[in-house]
Formats: C-alpha cells, structure tokens, sequence
C-alpha cells in the first residue's frame, strides 16, 4: 500500500469520503506498526551497545536467580510479580528468563494477598519440566489441583494454612516420584486439623500415600495435619516430625492408628537422623519395661524430640538404640495419677540408659519449674568423653539432653524435687562446670537438700539462680561464719563442706532484693552474707551478675566491697554466657 503524507487539514478533508477514510486509517495504522517495530529494533540496538550486555548468557541467568531468591525483593516491591520486571527490562533480558525453565521452578507465595494465583499458575506453565520448589501459604483451591496435574516434577512441597482437606488428600494421592522434602502445616490451632480417615480394615482401598510412588522422600514435617502411620512410606526418611497443636490431656488424641504402626515406620527407617514427636501419641494400656521391649538399632538417628503420654514417649524411647543421639528432647505429660507417680524412676532411667548409649562427660545441669502446673524441667549439656572408631566424626558434637514432667491433672507441685533428687543421683557429674536453676514458684526445698543433690560436684565455676524459688539454694552456697562463738566451738560439730568451692561467677535474675522468703532475711542480705563469707573462707566469688532484681546502687555497691566485677542490670542485649 503507498504511503501517504499529509497535513491535519487534509486529513480532515478525507474523512469526509468513507471508502478514502478507510484506506487511509489502514495506511497510517500500517506506518505505525513498522515504525514500531523500527523502534523496537533500534533500542535493541542501542541495548547491545551498553556494558551489560556483555555478560554471558549463562551469568545473566544466574543473577536472574539470585534475584528470584532474595525474598525481601516481596517487601520492596510488593505490587509487582517477582520476576516479571525482568521479562520487561528488554528483549533479550525476557529470552534468556523465558529460555530457562529452572528460573520459574520456584513456586513461592510467601505474602498471599500480594501474589496472584493465576501469576503462579503461569509460573508452573513456563517451568516446563523442571523440578518444582513449591512454598504456598493459604494456596487456593485452583492451585492445588493445578499442582496434582505437576506432581511428578515437585521436589519441595511446602504447604501451610491448608483449609480445604479434599483438595489436600487429591494432591496427596498423585505419584511424587521425585520428591524429596514434604512440609504440611494445618490452618490454624482454632480449626480442626485435616484429617485422611483411619480404618485399618481397609488400608488398601482407602487412602495410598502418593501412590506408594514417593521413593525419593526424605524430609516429612506434619503440623496439625493427620495422616495414619500406617500410609507413611519407609526406609526412605530421614527427618520425620508430627505435631498435633489441638490435643490436650482433656481430649482424645488423634486416630493415627496404634503405637506398634508408629514404631514400625521408625524401625523401617535406618536413614532417620531427626524425630519429632509432639502431641500426636495416644497413651499405652501400662507401662512398658525395658528388658520386656525390641530395641532397634538407629545408627543415625541424631535428634530426638517426643512429647506425649509418659507411658507413650518412654515406650518409644526403650526402644530404640541410638549410638550417636545428640539432643534428647522428652516431655513426659501425665494423663492419669500412675504416670506422675512414676517419674522418680523414668527420670533416672532414661538419663543412665542414655549415659550408657553415649559416654558423655556432663559440663551443664539445667533444673527448671515452669508453667502454672510447676512442670518440671532438668537440662543436660555436655560433651563425649570417650571416643571409639564405632562413633563417626559427627557424633563427637555437644550432646543436650532436656526431659520435661508435665502433670496437667492433679496441679501437685512437689513432683520436682523428688525427680531432681533420681535424677541427680544417676547422673555422673564430676566434671560438671555449670548450673542453673528456675524456680518461679515458692519452693520448699532446704539447703541440706540441695547439698544431697550436687554433691559429686566439686569442679562447678558457674551458678544461675532465677526466680525466687531459688533462694535456699543460695543459701546452701553461703558458709558457716568462719568465726563461729566460743559456744559453738564447744559443740565440736564438723564443718558442713562447701558447696561448689570452685565457684567463681554467680548470676542472679528476678530474685527482688528486697523480699524475705526466710527467716534468713532478704534477698539481697543472704546474697550479701554468701559473697562475704566465700571471701573470708578462701573461696570468693570474681564475678556477680545480678539483672532484674530490683538492686539499688548503694546495695550494688556494698556487694563490690566482696566481688571485683559487679554487673548490674546489664542492656537486655547482652547474653549470659553460662556454658563459656
């Protein structure tokens, strides 16, 4: 079509004539789009021109996905899809993130109401076959089956605040055979989990894990959603974690089908180095014994954390041997009066049976009362003191043990010192350098008691007292008056030993100074007395820390006469180092 120039007027002039009118608007529409295309073409040239289109193809790509990665990226620029910006800088910025199907493999939705779902479905359309890395929050409906028509490629898949159970169980029976990392976590602790139904008379025709067709899976994480152990795959996994946040002691635990069926998928999985397993256990009928148990070898099983019935969490720990266990985490609750009653013996139990998986030379005794029921706590730290070919290298790290006594029912607050008593007793804590005690609530304890239970323990240079329940542990520290009355050397009574004479750094947090919980007087006067008399006795303290207790200057400076550092209500920034 020949091209035609002409002024405003003339233009107007035709537009008086339909048939010429038409020609014309179909000419300068014409110009138009090659002019377009001409300027396309020149800033495309002009784009060549500049430095950075002398970085390789491949290096463009990877800065295309180190952009894609940095999350805060969602923060700065909140109204715009990720990586679209990048297929609009230039033509061939959106080649190279069109051609790499890698780039767009990443399905993230970490803020939801900022991304839309169908950007996400086009994400999943231009990843092609690349493995996917799916991380949704709140996904919907939509997107779900748009993921089960892509299960064969997803090897993350990390789900939370699920909702619609359907769609979940759909995703779920779809072939996953390259998935190596499963992440589920319910909407919230107010809704019911999602539950696939249990029924051990039909297990082949109800529900199949991802087809049994997920033999890559390694990493499975639980929360609040309910699958049957009988569906879990085995001897795959090695990170294996369930948390149930809706059962209480007052209520039915989840239907996830027997212990003997959890214990199963544990044994079935030599590979597993973590388990975690938190309110999702039903009781046992009665209380097993150790030598009445299988115990299966796990010989990379290297994290432990079990809450649940205490008949449960003992019965799976019995039972499984753990050469290179390095953190133990078991919160024993009790739901009936036996099972409290029986953890003066559970506690010693399982600290030798896990003394003698595990040589561990013990550096750090925690001793805890927490919570409005006085659960109670001991935390165990130390280091292997006994190396042997059979232990690989990765078994040579700090090893912590914490066990937790929740009695939920009967509100006793006297279970804590009987336990503490066991347990010290069994423990081996001659080298023991460090140790804190939480007590929030008034405790009966005396200082002879406190005596009985550290006195193995000569090597301790550190000492945290929080709490005022603490109190008579500082006395239990303080001396007799080295300058006892003639009346008391007629006695010839022998000098009680020094408990910890080693101690050199005290920590005191929220004991208010100026309250009595004795007839020994305030807190800050039997602080005063225990810094001045380890000082006449040869065994001064060098440093006190002293936070949130109500000190005022002159009793902190009364307490710098007898100990060269004095720290006062250090910044809340500044951590206490009791294990250094």
């Amino acid at each position: 079509m020949q091209k035609y120039s002409g002024t405003i007027d003339e233009m107007v002039a035709c537009n008086r004539d339909p048939e010429l009118r038409r020609n014309l608007r179909a000419t300068i529409l014409e110009d138009i789009n090659s002019t377009e295309l001409r300027m396309r073409l020149l800033y495309a040239q002009l784009n060549a021109l500049s430095p950075i289109s002398l970085l390789p193809t491949e290096l463009l790509a990877h800065i295309f996905h180190l952009l894609r990665d940095d999350r805060d990226y969602y923060e700065d620029v909140p109204q715009l899809p990720l990586l679209s910006a990048v297929t609009h800088v230039c033509c061939h910025w959106r080649e190279v993130a069109l051609s790499d199907s890698s780039l767009w493999s990443a399905i993230w939705d970490i803020i939801p109401r900022r991304c839309n779902q169908q950007w996400l479905i086009e994400m999943l359309s231009r990843s092609k076959n690349a493995p996917l890395d799916v991380n949704l929050d709140t996904p919907h409906t939509d997107l779900l089956h748009s993921l089960t028509r892509h299960s064969s490629r997803i090897s993350r898949l990390a789900l939370s605040g699920l909702e619609d159970g359907g769609a979940l169980r759909n995703l779920l029976e779809t072939e996953a055979p390259t998935l190596e990392d499963l992440d589920l976590r319910g909407f919230s602790v107010a809704n019911p989990p999602i539950a696939v139904s249990y029924n051990p008379s039909a297990l082949t025709s109800q529900f199949r894990l991802f087809h049994r067709q997920s033999s890559r899976l390694r990493k499975m994480h639980l929360y609040n959603i309910h699958i049957p152990w009988a569906y879990f795959p085995k001897r795959t996994l090695t990170h294996l974690s369930i948390i149930s946040v809706s059962w209480s002691t007052t209520l039915e635990p989840p239907q996830l089908g027997t212990l003997d069926d959890l214990i199963n998928v544990i044994t079935n999985s030599p590979c597993l180095e973590q388990l975690t397993l938190e309110k999702c256990l039903a009781p046992v009928s009665s209380q097993p014994t150790l030598m009445a148990q299988i115990v299966t070898e796990m010989p990379r099983l290297r994290q432990m954390n079990l809450t649940g019935p205490s008949s449960s969490v003992l019965h799976i720990f019995q039972s499984l041997h753990a050469p290179v266990l390095r953190d133990l985490v078991l919160r024993f609750i009790a739901t009936n009066q036996a099972e409290a009653a029986s953890w003066p013996t559970v506690a010693p139990s399982v600290l030798s049976r896990f003394h003698r998986t595990r040589s561990v030379t013990i550096k750090t005794l925690s001793l805890e009362v927490q919570g409005h029921y006085a659960d109670t706590k001991i935390g165990v730290r130390g280091s292997p003191s006994l190396v042997t070919p059979a232990v690989p290298s990765m078994a040579l790290d700090e090893t912590f043990v914490s066990l937790e006594f929740q009695d939920h029912l009967s509100n006793v607050q006297e279970h804590h010192e009987v336990v503490w008593l066991e347990a010290c007793t069994a423990l081996h804590m001659v080298e023991l350098k460090s140790v804190h005690v939480f007590i929030p609530i008034n405790s009966d304890i005396e200082p002879p008691r406190w005596t009985q239970f550290f006195d193995q323990c000569a090597n301790v240079t550190k000492v945290s007292a929080q709490w005022h329940g603490a109190e008579s542990l500082l006395r239990s520290m303080t001396p007799r008056d080295p300058t006892p009355s003639v009346a008391s050397q007629d006695l010839d009574e022998p000098t009680p030993a020094l408990l910890f004479p080693k101690l050199t750094h005290l920590f005191l947090e929220e004991l208010n100074f100026g309250n009595s919980y004795s007839e020994a007087g305030s807190i800050y006067e039997i602080v005063l007395k225990l810094v001045e008399r380890r000082k006449r006795c040869g065994a001064p303290i060098k440093e006190l820390n002293i936070y949130d207790c109500g000190a005022s200057p002159d009793e902190a400076t009364s307490l710098e006469v007898f100990v060269p550092k004095v720290h006062c209500d250090p910044d809340e920034d500044d951590e206490l180092d009791m294990d250094g």
